[in-house]
């Protein structure tokens, strides 16, 4: 979950909003947006390694449970068995903090397609103020 704290962090210094910065972050942020987006594309990318991994590394370790049973035992049994094993809980580990990583961008992307529209109120309301 250090990825995801850190994009937390860093997402919010993106999105601070006040009247000294309204035109830099107007200007900056297609930028921010496209930034985002590549980070949710890694994102997506590196999860889809790892299930190609775990599916690698599952079958490696099937074969070996059946190879290492002292009795048969049937594929649906040692596919369980392999489920268990280290490797693989670590593999499951980081593809499901890679899913909120990538739930998290893919609302953050929402946000900064919507923040033009938060920097247009804003601005309406400084009109507003200084009549």
């Amino acid at each position: 979950m250090d990825l995801l704290k850190k994009y937390i962090d860093e997402i919010g210094q993106d999105l601070v909003l006040d009247d000294f910065n309204l035109k830099e972050a107007q200007m900056r942020l297609p930028a921010r947006k496209h930034f985002w987006v590549a980070r949710l594309m890694d994102a997506k990318r590196n999860r889809n390694i790892l299930i190609s991994k775990k599916k690698k590394l599952k079958k490696e370790v099937v074969v070996k449970v059946i190879a290492d049973s002292p009795v048969r035992i049937t594929q649906s049994a040692a596919e369980t068995a392999a489920e268990k094993h280290e490797s693989l809980v670590v593999i499951n580990d980081k593809i499901t903090e890679l899913d909120c990583v990538i739930e998290y961008l893919e609302k953050v992307e929402k946000i900064f397609s919507n923040m033009h529209w938060e920097i247009k109120n804003i601005v309406d309301i400084n009109k507003m103020e200084q009549l």
